[in-house]
């Protein structure tokens, strides 16, 4: 059994047993009269331990630290030209199954569970089955159902040791940090510590156990102007363990130095519309990267959902496409899940060895990230295969850096910035310094036939106007309008880089926004500061004001 505070050395014998057990029996069993036994099983166990923290103000309002063993099978019906994967029915089951698994460490008990879900998972795969052929009869398509891959045996792993204690003592202290400000109605931290095994068997002779997990803090304050907007601040920390992450002090003034700036905007103006140059500093810049980016690097194709409404075939392509400009001239993009750095790894979740891909080169995407997903008749993975629970495995970024063509001082990149300002009649260069993480964007938005566009990117956190003179002006309020892609071909000049930016992540798209505050796929993030030659914001102010003060306001 998983033990607090201590590293699991190998994976529990106890779950190798059953995993195997149960992997022998769906192969040479598992079949419903009149139908045919699955042609692909796969079996995967996520075992270890986390630790939840969340405390306002200093008050600790959730504590938790417990084991956590999650059990994902997936079973296709079929065979190795069509099976059941990578069909989309509303509301249908797809083969896959996920569930808890005891947490002691009982081979009868873990065997029951693995049944059970073995059970469910094919009977889904031959429904699924029925309806895919069904839907897609007449349809010629030459891709396998899915890539090969070169079955690996590997259990030797050992995990990271789980800091219950220090992930407490740090998420209590900065949420202290905010209850020294009177002005805020919430000051907040959030923490989790997830360390364990993923251990993984399939039907193809894969047998494989690596470290799974990550630590992450997030603070957040908000604060509620006069007029009534509402203005919130962040900061955030990811990092292999505890012990990985900043010392306590630096992660203490940082979130006195948001603080500040957040009261500070007390006194800040709105600007109601803003178009030309933006400067994004690093790390504002690799959300830039990032959410632009990510879609058009991953390779991985939508599933079928057969015909449409009038009988038409439905064809869906993915995002990126190999041809298209992506990045200015001398630009490269490159996805390593070898390097040591957060969202490193050796096998993806499909137990395919990551590999390096040079996605961009000279601002042209050359290559893309690939699950077993077929995208066409000949390929092979990439070792990009990973998702979230029950979700299908697709391609997703892991360490990526972006390097330019030149890099520039930070005083050259406001030069040129203020220079073209000047040329847009803009009274000064718009510097955005820090972005909100999809993680912690609270936006819902609905947008009709008639509305303006909508922002592409996730709200400013900090941002400031850069004057002739030199001096920084901090700006409230401001939103992106109409912000895709075609901005990073726009960029003009790169500055320097902070370093990989360790992040948690979903798959591009809405799901990418609820992943939570301490969830989602860790990743690495590496990009420089840069200058893009146009951008539109829009200002807001303006909201519900409190009716009476905050309680500890009054008694100040």
């Amino acid at each position: 059994m998983w033990l607090i505070g201590l590293a699991l050395a190998e994976p529990a014998p106890e779950i190798v047993g059953a995993l195997e057990n149960e992997l022998a029996r769906a192969t040479t069993e598992l079949a419903l009269p009149g139908e045919d036994g699955p042609h692909w099983v796969q079996l995967e166990v996520v075992d270890g331990t986390y630790a939840t923290m969340f405390a306002e103000f200093g008050a600790m309002m959730t504590d938790d630290v417990m084991p956590h063993r999650l059990l994902r099978v997936e079973i296709r019906s079929g065979d190795e030209s069509f099976d059941s994967a990578n069909f989309e029915a509303f509301g249908e089951g797809d083969g896959v199954t996920s569930g808890r698994l005891p947490i002691e460490d009982v081979q009868v008990a873990i065997e029951r569970e693995l049944w059970l879900a073995t059970d469910r998972a094919y009977k889904m795969s031959v429904e699924q089955l029925a309806r895919k052929s069904a839907e897609l009869e007449g349809q010629d398509d030459e891709r396998p159902a899915m890539w090969p891959a070169t079955p690996v045996v590997d259990l030797s792993a050992e995990a990271r040791p789980l800091d219950a204690d220090g992930l407490r003592d740090r998420v209590a202290a900065l949420s202290a940090v905010l209850g020294e400000y009177p002005e805020f109605e919430s000051g907040a931290a959030a923490g989790r510590d997830w360390q364990g095994l993923r251990v993984l068997v399939n039907s193809e002779g894969s047998k494989i156990a690596q470290p799974t997990g990550f630590a992450v803090i997030r603070v957040e304050a908000i604060l509620r102007h006069e007029d009534g907007s509402r203005l919130r601040d962040g900061r955030w920390w990811v990092a292999e363990s505890v012990a990985d992450l900043p010392p306590l002090d630096e992660m203490l003034a940082e979130t006195r130095e948001m603080a500040d700036w957040l009261v500070g905007l007390n006194e800040a103006r709105v600007l109601n519309d803003y178009l030309g140059p933006v400067l994004f500093e690093a790390p504002a810049s690799v959300e830039l990267f990032r959410q632009l980016a990510a879609p058009e690097m991953l390779g991985t194709p939508p599933p079928a959902s057969g015909r449409g409404i009038f009988g038409e075939i439905v064809d869906k392509r993915p995002t990126a496409r190999i041809g298209r400009r992506l990045l200015p001239e001398g630009w490269s993009l490159v996805d390593d899940p070898n390097l040591d750095a957060v969202g490193g790894y050796a096998y993806d979740q499909d137990g395919v060895r990551g590999k390096r891909v040079e996605v961009v080169s000279d601002g042209v995407v050359r290559s893309v990230l690939h699950s077993r997903v077929p995208a066409h008749p000949d390929g092979e993975s990439t070792g990009h295969g990973r998702s979230l629970g029950t979700e299908r495995r697709e391609a997703h970024p892991s360490i990526v850096t972006v390097t330019p063509d030149r890099s520039r001082s930070d005083k050259a990149l406001r030069k040129k910035g203020l220079r073209m300002a000047a040329q847009a009649g803009s009274e000064g260069l718009l510097v955005v310094k820090l972005v909100e993480p999809p993680a912690m964007s609270e936006d819902f938005d609905v947008f009709f036939t008639g509305d303006g566009p909508p922002p592409g990117l996730t709200m400013p956190y900090e941002v400031v106007l850069l004057h002739p003179d030199g001096t920084e002006e901090p700006i409230r309020g401001l939103r992106f309008s109409g912000v895709d892609r075609r901005a990073l071909r726009d960029i003009v000049m790169a500055g320097p880089t902070s370093g990989p930016t360790a992040v948690l992540d979903g798959k591009p798209g809405p799901a990418r926004y609820h992943i939570g505050a301490v969830g989602g796929m860790p990743g690495s993030w590496e990009a420089p500061a840069v200058l893009v030659s146009e951008l539109e914001l829009v200002g807001n102010h303006g909201g519900d004001a409190r009716v009476i003060p905050s309680p500890v306001a009054s008694e100040d």
